[in-house]
């Protein structure tokens, strides 16, 4: 980037600003600055100068440069017309006003420059100017511009925020578990519930994720069809239900899937059953991974088929979830796993046959007829060695055999082939557009109907870019996903059915002091119909909990569900207490919160449960702060509604979030770091619909995972609790005084609500005292995810202790 003096032609302050600063602090043969780390007055918050700045509102400077969260240099524009000297005592106030939110000793905003287009002046925060230059001269090579170059290039100010960022980065931080007993602690474990230990062949039989589109009752009864699905509240209904409405126009249609049909996929195979177009036809389905469109499809095959379709219709299902990593030369892999499941699919046709091969590859077949003729002349047996050899190396050809059985269900059995692409929706982004493009591979050369799974927001996405613009005129099928509520209830319903036809009238488990209890098999049935009443059947909050972070995902939702049941957290002695009493098993939220945190570990970690600790940080962060991931979720809870760079609701770009939280003093590089933290966790997605990692240009939203644990969790004193032991600790006394409670919990096995209470309130304390240390000199407001979890903390603890608040006002990430 080069700077035309001679032609320079400079008549306002825009003039001054486009023509000649932005050059000259982002040229490499100027300042060489990164234009990324360069932010305009659109950036900033204004701010009151004093009277004889002769402003009656907010001052914006021009430019202002941000390196590691400090801004470090502000520059200031004004026109031909008006003395340089006015933007430079601007700069110089403003500058004076950000230092005074800093320690003493520091003073990022040190560095300014003031321009008319004719005069520049530089020079530090609290002095006059270091030296004037006329702009004519900072030519290249120019001892004028050395000069700047000296005192202001992007070295010198990198190494200003390098100083600034030691002097104000916090001290290391420990977390009590170091200090109570080190790994150990996190690594030690719990027996599972020894009453629930005879539910294991039930659990395993209808709560197992993996077996329930192979488990004939599972597609069969415990089904939940489009008109039992109930309803979310209206926060959850909002995060959770699709939000593509506004979006679909005609194309997409909604799957009703009953008890006895589903007529949309009716229509279609009976209209290709019909028309049979010779190019063969591709039918969407998408929706939410786990949403059930894998079950969907296993049960319309089995049960939801017209008769007429039934005796008609040959399926395949090509499962991608044992795809190779890179799906973009796939087509091998696509063909095998297409022969090997039709031929499990359909048991009648066999394969291995003299009679079904000559049909498979009669095309082959016809095509060689001649040759064979020929060959047959001199010898019959010659005739007979060939044919056999091209049979045998277009059997081991699995395109061959793919396009061969084709044909031979399409043309000489005059039947239809359905090819299901499986699991398609659990790739990310770039194979799941992989997947799309070997689809219309196979569907071009089979001409058979292809039904690809995929999930709703690619689709949405990419409808209308290579290669899905290809599929524009199609109409695409959408699956909502059952509720938790609704999936457990009916897996629940099979269970009691098994327990009473599989299990004797008698059972019998040894309780935590030894002694062996006799119980009855309906004692075991009262378990289950309890457990489930206690979290699904009263209006509180924990049903709410378990559907948000199981998400969309029924194979996460039962996943928890199993960890509830048979969590070694319930006490096997409460339970004899009660259910041997004939009375109910009461399940308390501080019980489903503790055992959602812990699973079967003694104590809450990264690798313990379904839960996360928001106020985590790493050591390696440039400013490691306990209120930077509760910042990015409030972020992107406040404006889930909002359309973001990509277009989509919701979704913002992690540049987008960085800039946003520089403000509030986040390092940048820390904040895209924690995204990733938050994305892993499955907190927050990523627009290319993997969970491996993101970067600065990735857009990102708030799950509703991620928005109950910053609206629901944070103000509950089991969840701040279960965290204090992982949680990085600033304060060695205070980390010592909680590691002492990690240390009785540990050494008792249990703690009462009382001491939990005491070790709350001390986090409290601590994190009060860290909100005090922030310095946020642009944020703006108070409106941040610090202060709105601290009330939430307080609200939890003045709840515990009766206090008669005044009602509040509605909760800002409700509205």
């Amino acid at each position: 980037m080069h700077i035309d003096y001679d032609n320079l032609v400079l008549e306002t302050e825009s003039d001054v600003e486009q023509k000649l600063i932005m050059p000259l602090l982002t040229g490499p043969a100027y300042l060489n600055i990164p234009a990324n780390k360069i932010f305009t007055k659109r950036y900033l918050a204004p701010s009151v100068l004093d009277k004889k700045a002769n402003r009656n509102g907010g001052y914006y400077p021009d430019y202002a440069v941000f390196l590691r969260s400090f801004p470090v240099l502000i520059v200031e524009a004004k026109a031909p017309d008006v003395p340089v000297e006015v933007g430079y005592r601007e700069a110089s106030l403003y500058a004076r006003q950000l230092n005074q939110s800093y320690p003493p000793d520091v003073n990022p905003c040190r560095f300014l420059i003031s321009t008319n287009g004719t005069d520049l002046l530089f020079g530090i925060w609290d002095a006059n100017p270091i030296f004037s230059l006329l702009v004519r001269n900072l030519r290249v090579g120019s001892n004028d511009l050395e000069s700047l170059q000296r005192h202001c290039n992007a070295d010198q100010l990198e190494a200003h925020a390098i100083a600034c960022l030691r002097r104000t980065r916090s001290q290391n931080f420990v977390s009590p578990y170091e200090l109570a007993g080190g790994a150990a602690l996190l690594n030690a474990k719990l027996p599972v519930n020894e009453f629930a230990a005879e539910l294991s062949p039930i659990l395993r039989r209808y709560f197992s994720p993996s077996s329930q589109e192979s488990n004939r009752e599972i597609y069969e009864r415990a089904y939940v069809s489009s008109s039992e699905i109930t309803e979310y509240d209206r926060v959850l209904e909002a995060l959770l239900k699709d939000r593509l409405s506004a979006q679909r126009g005609t194309i997409v249609q909604q799957l009703e899937p009953g008890r006895y049909g589903e007529e949309n996929v009716d229509r279609v195979i009976s209209d290709f059953s019909r028309d049979r177009p010779s190019t063969g036809q591709l039918q969407i389905v998408q929706g939410a991974v786990g949403s059930g469109k894998s079950l969907f499809m296993r049960r319309y095959k089995e049960l939801l088929q017209p008769e007429p379709l039934v005796t008609r219709t040959r399926w395949a299902f090509v499962d991608f979830n044992s795809s190779p990593a890179d799906l973009a030369h796939a087509e091998s892999w696509l063909c095998s796993t297409f022969v090997e499941s039709f031929q499990s699919e359909n048991p009648t046709i066999d394969l291995a046959s003299r009679e079904v091969l000559r049909g498979i590859f009669s095309r082959n077949i016809q095509k060689r007829k001649v040759a064979y003729e020929e060959i047959g002349r001199a010898s019959k047996e010659q005739e007979a060695i060939t044919r056999a050899e091209d049979l045998m190396a277009w059997q081991d050809n699995p395109e061959e055999s793919a396009r061969g059985i084709a044909d031979y269900v399409l043309g000489n059995r005059q039947e239809v082939l359905v090819t299901v692409m499986d699991n398609v929706d659990r790739l990310d982004l770039a194979n799941q557009l992989h997947a799309f493009q070997l689809t219309l591979w196979f569907m071009q050369r089979t001409k058979c109907f292809v039904v690809l799974q995929m999930r709703d927001e690619t689709y949405e996405r990419y409808k209308d870019r290579p290669p899905l613009d290809t599929f524009r005129t199609g109409i695409t099928f959408h699956i909502t996903p059952p509720r938790f509520v609704d999936v457990v209830k009916r897996r629940l319903e099979l269970s009691l059915e098994y327990l009473q036809k599989s299990m004797g009238e008698e059972q019998s488990y040894a309780i935590e002091t030894g002694l062996r209890i006799t119980y009855k098999k309906s004692a075991l049935e009262k378990f289950l119909k309890h457990l489930y009443a206690d979290i699904f059947d009263r209006t509180r909050n924990i049903s709410r909990i378990l559907e948000a972070l199981a998400g969309r995902n029924i194979r996460r939702a039962l996943d928890m569900f199993v960890s509830i049941i048979t969590s070694g957290h319930l006490s096997e002695t409460a339970i004899t207490s009660t259910v041997l009493s004939g009375g109910g098993i009461s399940i308390s939220e501080h019980d489903i919160l503790k055992i959602l945190m812990r699973t079967e570990y003694r104590l809450a970690s990264d690798h313990s449960g379904f839960v996360f600790n928001v106020l985590n940080c790493r050591p390696e962060w440039q400013k490691p702060d306990n209120f930077m991931l509760i910042d990015i979720l409030y972020l992107l809870a406040v404006n889930r509604k909002r359309t973001g760079q990509i277009g989509l609701e919701g979704y913002f770009t992690c540049r987008f979030v960085a800039d946003e939280l520089q403000l509030r003093g986040y390092v940048p590089e820390d904040v895209l770091d924690g995204l990733n933290m938050l994305l892993r966790s499955e907190l927050i997605a990523a627009d290319h619909m993997n969970f491996s990692s993101v970067g600065y240009d990735d857009s990102v939203k708030i799950l509703a995972s991620g928005f109950m644990h910053v609206r629901i969790l944070v103000g509950r004193i089991e969840y701040l609790y279960g965290i204090i032991p992982t949680t990085p600790i600033f304060d060695q006394n205070i980390a010592r005084q909680l590691a002492e409670h990690v240390r009785v919990e540990m050494a008792r096995g249990r703690t009462n609500v009382h001491q939990r209470v005491r070790a709350v309130e001390k986090l409290h304390a601590y994190l009060v005292q860290q909100q005090r240390r922030q310095v946020a000199p642009f944020s703006g407001s108070d409106d941040t995810g610090a202060s709105y979890v601290l009330k939430h903390i307080e609200g939890a603890l003045n709840h515990f202790r009766n206090v008669n608040d005044t009602v509040d006002a509605p909760d800002l990430l409700d509205m």
